[in-house]
């Protein structure tokens, strides 16, 4: 070929190859009018139902006026090192003419369950953000966390209804709301983050999102300086609503926020959607108009909800009325305006239990005449919609039962009936939109049924029923939303009642005497009230007596066939008498007892009282118990004391529980304080009755006597120990290297009844949540802090207790423990070329508490070419097994890292992802 001929080849092949990566250079840079975006998520619904499949909806929101910024195709990344190109859906046209739309769809099936980081990225933001440095020399990117774990069921990413396409003006407040829902039902956080950037926006095949540099908070003072407005004011998010507030802009021009939709499943993170958005303000004479909003409201299923929001328009301009939510405003709710009233309505039904709380947003736009910049207004409303409480709830006692009875259940998509039961009076009443029954109600859970059946018998459990006591019954519904959580409907009002008196009641066991050989016990009952007329006579008691350290173990003590004979006096010649020991009575009637004794019932059980007591330097300490079928609570108990040989007197008197009571004797009656070596003596008389207005009304009972000489044998009470925190997200942007240090402070308890001699406080310490602890330092009496120093790591479990001067140590303070910050995470290109820099592959210097690694290296066909487990920084330079240097190209890999951590079975974690080598 001649020479000349030859070059002009050269020069058009060279030409055509340089237009080429032009136009490449052109397609990834063509898309610098991005104004926000976000990626949500869902698990495959086809019928094929693939767990590790998911569909991925890309929201891409550009300028109107670039033809450029219309990208027809966008590539998604998932997190495997895997990517997938789709084609534009839109774009469409929003509310803002200047705003279009753009939808991008994308399904993929992952290789195993895990937590995936999808991303999207475009090589350059808008030109001219004035809160991001060089913006149109930085990347935009998106991402978006999904965990997938079939022990947790589906997950899907919270969704975003509302655009971000609003205007803000100078110096007046601007309000974004993302009007997030979860279709799962899981919680969620709303929390502010810096804007992302693609480290390597040169190359198609991969992502990194690091932050932008140069990024200034909204309210950031630099921005105003030189402007005529006030300063930048504040920015806040509010975690639970996702109200975003910037109070407010002072210079006009283009700004990025960036914040991330958490989503939690009980208290686990499962993922999060990030939104970048761009804020466009204004200084315009305009003045943005305000939304007057109803209170949020609470409503049972199937009633309707009516909502009325209204605008006021300082301008007086018109104003567009929008509501978004998770149903879309569409059937069943609507929305309509008329004027400066929008009114939103809503007939919910029994499905919408399972949303539990919906949140709709009002949105008003003004409509400023001659194309001025439109203002708005977002606000958050929050609807409540809980299950009814069942109807003709009837409770009817039975015999020896007790039996309960309703309609059917309204919303039959419920799951089950809860029963829960009350013994004595109950004054509960469910609250406007309560829901369940508290646990400060008093009630004890005792069964549940299917949706289907409408009756339950209560027996009572395997100790019966008490007579002469009131029971009280509620019942409610269970609904079952996603991932088997529980939503409790509103609780039927208690329905109370008594069984019928056909027994003995036992009303007093009473010690008349203290003795350890010659102790007497006074036991009364009354005579059944109802049925004798049906019984063979005569009738018979039979009453047994029990220790109370074995309750198991009754021996008759008196047998009587007079029916009107209802009073014994117990003598007990044992060891013990009654000077210590608690003492059971049980009564059982009988008739027909001269031919062949039938038992026609036993009475409830009742014990005597046994008090015990315990000194301190100055003070006695009471304390007393008693297991009784009639309720002691309803009435103070009194407390009488003797000195040595003096007489009896009643010192005070203080209110019990059902099974117990305290009182500790400082010395205040009479003004007389306690003398150390006196011996003083204690009784108590507990008050109380039944809930039987037939029964007697105050039933009177004697403990024992018990005798102390006053000294000091309490220990004081534990201290309230804490442990400073670790925050890990200021850790991991900052990490530090061993050693460490924990910070622990303790408050001593200064409650009346705790000794305040302390001589020295005990520190105890584990190194995981499990295992003995191990007293590592003291410290003085009035030192309440303690550092913990050269530590290894973070983790760990803590306690202290408190010594008296005396010698008596408290019992051990509460449990703090501390958790090391678990991250690992390694790059996906390393240069292994000897020059010194980056010639070893390695985890991000946040990866610290690292105590093993089993690392292994494959190629893109599977074949192990690496694998290492003695080097916890893995430290990998390029190398087979063999010590040979393998080719440059992409690789996989999966390490096994065990943490240093408080939980073994927390402590291990898979990771899998690709590098490439590059040399």
């Amino acid at each position: 070929m001649h020479p000349n001929i030859r070059s002009k080849v050269t020069f058009l092949l060279s030409l055509f190859w340089f237009l080429i990566l032009l136009g490449a250079t052109v397609e990834k840079a063509s898309a610098t009018h991005i104004r926000a975006g976000e990626i949500t998520a869902h698990p495959d619904t086809t019928s094929g139902n693939n767990p590790l499949r998911y569909f991925f909806k890309l929201v891409v929101y550009t300028e109107s006026a670039r033809t450029d910024a219309q990208n027809p195709e966008a590539t998604l990344f998932f997190g495997t090192g895997e990517s997938q190109t789709s084609d534009r859906n839109g774009p469409y046209a929003t509310r803002d003419p200047d705003t279009k739309r753009n939808v991008y769809y994308f399904d993929y099936i992952y290789p195993a369950p895990g937590t995936y980081q999808i991303t999207y990225a475009e090589v350059n933001r808008q030109t001219g953000v004035v809160n991001i440095a060089n913006s149109a020399g930085q990347s935009f990117l998106l991402r978006t966390t999904i965990t997938i774990d079939p022990f947790l069921g589906v997950n899907s990413t919270p969704q975003l209804p509302v655009p971000p396409i609003d205007y803000a003006a100078c110096g007046q407040v601007f309000v974004h709301n993302p009007g997030a829902y979860d279709t799962d039902g899981d919680r969620l956080v709303y929390r502010l983050v810096t804007p992302l950037k693609d480290q390597f926006p040169d190359d198609a095949s991969k992502t990194l999102a690091v932050p932008v540099d140069g990024y200034r908070e909204l309210n950031d003072p630099s921005i105003c300086q030189g402007s005529a407005n006030a300063g930048a004011g504040t920015l806040t998010m509010d975690p639970n609503t996702g109200q975003l507030t910037w109070d407010a802009p002072c210079l006009q021009g283009d700004y990025n926020v960036a914040f991330v939709v958490e989503e939690y499943r009980n208290g686990r993170k499962l993922g999060e959607v990030m939104r970048d958005m761009q804020v466009r303000v204004r200084c315009v004479p305009n003045l943005r108009p305000t939304l007057i909003m109803p209170e949020d409201i609470c409503v049972i299923a199937g009633e309707t909800v009516n909502g009325v929001v209204t605008a006021s328009d300082p301008d007086n301009n018109p104003v567009v009325l929008e509501a978004f939510s998770e149903f879309g405003v569409l059937p069943p709710a609507t929305f309509t305006q008329s004027g400066n009233t929008g009114t939103f309505n809503w007939k919910t039904t029994c499905e919408d239990v399972l949303r539990d709380t919906v949140q709709v947003i009002f949105k008003v736009t003004d409509v400023v005449p001659n194309g001025g910049t439109p203002l708005t207004d977002l606000q958050p409303w929050r609807i409540r919609i809980v299950g009814p409480p069942p109807q003709n709830f009837k409770v009817l006692p039975t015999g020896n039962s007790i039996n309960l009875s309703w309609n059917p259940y309204t919303c039959q998509n419920a799951k089950r009936i809860a029963i829960y039961r009350h013994e004595g009076p109950s004054d509960f009443v469910p609250g406007p939109c309560e829901t369940g029954i508290p646990a400060s109600a008093g009630f004890t859970r005792i069964g549940e049924v299917d949706l289907n059946t409408l009756t339950f018998t209560d027996t009572g459990g395997a100790e019966g029923f008490k007579r002469g006591v009131s029971y009280c019954y509620a019942i409610y519904a269970e609904f079952e939303g996603g991932n088997y959580r529980v939503i409790p409907g509103i609780a039927t009002l208690p329905v109370c009642v008594m069984l019928q008196n056909n027994v003995p009641v036992i009303t007093n066991v009473s010690i008349e005497t203290t003795s350890e050989t010659n102790g007497t016990v006074l036991v009364r009952w009354i005579k059944p009230r109802e049925g004798l007329e049906n019984l063979t006579p005569p009738q018979q008691y039979r009453l047994y007596r029990a220790p109370g350290d074995s309750p198991e173990i009754y021996t008759e003590v008196y047998r009587t066939n007079n029916v009107n004979d209802t009073t014994f006096i117990d003598h007990i010649g044992t060891t013990v008498g009654t000077a210590t020991l608690k003492w059971i009575y049980k009564l059982e009637f009988y008739h027909n007892a001269a031919v062949s004794p039938a038992i026609v019932d036993t009475a409830a059980t009742a014990s005597s009282v046994q008090l015990k007591a315990t000194t301190r330097s100055t003070s006695v300490n009471l304390t007393w118990n008693y297991q009784v079928p009639w309720d002691n609570t309803k009435f103070k108990h009194y407390i009488y004391r003797r000195a040595d040989a003096g007489a009896y007197a009643l010192i005070d008197s203080v209110s019990a529980t059902a099974n117990a009571g305290q009182y500790t004797d400082q010395g205040t009656f009479g003004n007389a304080p306690l003398v150390p070596g006196i011996n003083y003596c204690y009784y108590v008389e507990t008050r109380g009755g039944y809930d039987d207005p037939t029964l007697p009304k105050l039933l009177l009972n004697k403990s024992q006597e018990f005798c102390v000489v006053l000294k000091d044998s309490v220990p004081p009470c534990p201290p309230v120990l804490s442990i400073d925190p670790l925050d890990c997200e200021s850790f991991l942007r900052n990490p530090t290297s061993p050693p460490y240090q924990n910070v622990l402070t303790w408050v001593p308890d200064q409650s009346p009844e705790c000794d305040q001699n302390i001589a020295y406080f005990t520190i105890y310490y584990r190194p995981s949540e499990e295992g003995e602890f191990d007293s590592i330092a003291y410290t003085n009496g009035d030192i309440n802090t303690y550092l913990h120093q050269n530590l290894l790591s973070f983790a760990g479990c803590y306690t202290v207790s408190a010594t008296d001067t005396a010698g008596n140590e408290s019992a051990m303070s509460n449990i703090v423990c501390k958790e090391n910050c678990f991250f690992f995470q390694l790059p996906n290109i390393f240069t292994p070329n000897g020059d010194g820099k980056n010639d070893e592959f390695r985890p991000d210097r946040r990866s610290q508490f690292i105590k093993s690694v089993k690392f292994t290296v494959f190629t893109r066909w599977g074949d192990k070419v690496y694998e290492s487990t003695d080097d916890p920084g893995i430290n990998w330079t390029g190398v087979n097994n063999a010590g040979k240097q393998v080719s440059d190209g992409t690789y996989y890999y999966t390490a096994e890292v065990e943490f240093q951590s408080l939980s073994p079975q927390n402590a291990k974690q898979t990771f899998k992802g690709w590098v490439e080598i590059v040399r």
